[in-house]
């Protein structure tokens, strides 16, 4: 860079003060001196060409704007294969733990308990607990611990525990919300209840569905806020499998009667397994061939289907879009990845080889790993990180800052730059 504005200023210098025809011109003049400083040629200025410093100084500055553009620009879509490790935090965790991204720290959470750590590897709190089977939900900085079938859940923050309770019907699956309060999918014989519950287990709300009657439920997802709650329930006909999206809204100025349901939208033959609040007014139903996504109205209903050819493999989003792993028909390229906005449009659509045991939206990128290996792409598809690494990663994501990463693993915490 510094040779390249060297050679931009030995083009662009000043030329010599005068030259052999102003010479001859110095005739015009009484004093060498007011030629050389302008005093008298200044009126003469118009009819004789040049470049004066003024537009020098802003050449050379808008060159420099260019150059920095040109180089930011070539930052952000090159391809990184390499990466050095800009900080570690060492630490001998138990095998088997498993991380979480928590606000500015990280969760270490097992079978025993549960313990906060700051981004240097420091532990804020620990509290014990004695869960077989731990499986999490987060809300912004708030996270639910549960066991899947099981009956105990805690409900944690970055500051410390919020709150543990016990159910008394297994819990089948559960979300949080950014209060704290959860709800909780209860087995209940054949059938199964939905219970919403403050972070001591106080039933705030119930649903009960039947499989005979509403179906039986696949998924759903809590508001933010809590008051909103999207449920996909799946319902056997003849020869079919059908399923509705139900909204049930919690709010007092919503309540009708005791069911809290306000939308019912069905869909013949067709499975949603996964649904989402991508923000708390953009509800989304993803299913077997496609999503759809739902209006944030009092009376939820569909507002943008989009049919995706092939099948899934994987789903990830955050409040600005959605992306889906596909099988490919390429023998290398193993995987397609399609990106989408909310509004349907495509943001990115391309194939890549290497395999992954785990993929998300953080902080904007999408990032993939497995035990070995490491990629991040932005959500216009452009490939920003495709590294190896020597490590076994149990959790990678993004930090702070352009090509910023950090990668944990039971032996400790790894800040990394992209290189």
């Amino acid at each position: 860079m510094k040779e390249r504005f060297q050679n931009l200023i030995e083009l662009l210098s000043f030329r010599t003060m005068w030259d052999d025809q102003e010479e001859e011109d110095w005739e015009d003049y009484d004093r060498k001196e007011d030629y050389v400083s302008g005093d008298e040629y200044a009126d003469d200025s118009r009819r004789r060409a040049g470049i004066s410093s003024g537009s020098l100084y802003l050449i050379i500055a808008a060159m420099v704007i260019i150059a920095v553009f040109a180089y930011t620009f070539m930052s952000h879509r090159h391809l990184y294969t390499g990466y050095s490790i800009r900080d570690s935090y060492e630490a001998e965790d138990i095998v088997g733990t498993r991380y979480e991204k928590l606000g500015s720290g990280f969760v270490k959470y097992g079978s025993d308990g549960v313990t906060f750590v700051s981004g240097r590897n420091e532990t804020q709190w620990s509290t014990a607990y004695t869960i077989e089977t731990p499986v999490t939900s987060v809300c912004s900085n708030t996270m639910m611990i549960y066991e899947q079938q099981g009956y105990t859940v805690e409900v944690i923050n970055s500051d410390g525990v919020l709150g543990s309770y016990q159910t008394d019907f297994p819990i089948m699956r559960a979300v949080i919300a950014k209060n704290g309060v959860a709800a909780l999918m209860l087995k209940d014989g054949d059938d199964a209840r939905i219970r919403l519950a403050s972070t001591d287990g106080t039933t705030l709300a119930e649903v009960k569905t039947t499989l005979e009657d509403q179906g039986y439920p696949l998924a759903m997802d809590l508001s933010s806020d809590a008051q909103n709650l999207m449920v996909s329930l799946a319902k056997i006909g003849s020869g079919t499998v059908d399923t509705s999206i139900a909204f049930y809204n919690f709010s007092s100025a919503a309540q009708t009667d005791d069911s809290h349901l306000v939308s019912l939208t069905e869909y013949r033959d067709e499975i949603f397994p996964y649904v989402c609040f991508a923000s708390d007014k953009t509800p989304v139903a993803v299913g077997d061939s496609g999503f759809v996504v739902f209006s944030a109205s009092k009376h939820p209903e569909e507002k943008k289907s989009v049919h995706i050819s092939g099948e899934i493999l994987s789903v990830f989003h955050d409040d600005e879009c959605i992306g889906f792993i596909l099988s490919s028909d390429s023998a290398t390229e193993r995987y397609h990845m399609l990106v989408y906005n909310y509004a349907g449009k495509v943001t990115a659509d391309f194939t890549f080889a290497h395999g992954y045991s785990e993929v998300k939206m953080d902080s904007g990128e999408i990032l993939l790993n497995d035990s070995g290996h490491i990629m991040a792409f932005t959500p216009g598809g452009v490939a920003r990180l495709d590294a190896d690494c020597d490590r076994q990663i149990a959790e990678f994501v993004k930090i702070p800052g352009f090509r910023k990463y950090a990668i944990l693993t039971n032996s400790g915490m790894y800040r990394i730059l992209a290189e």
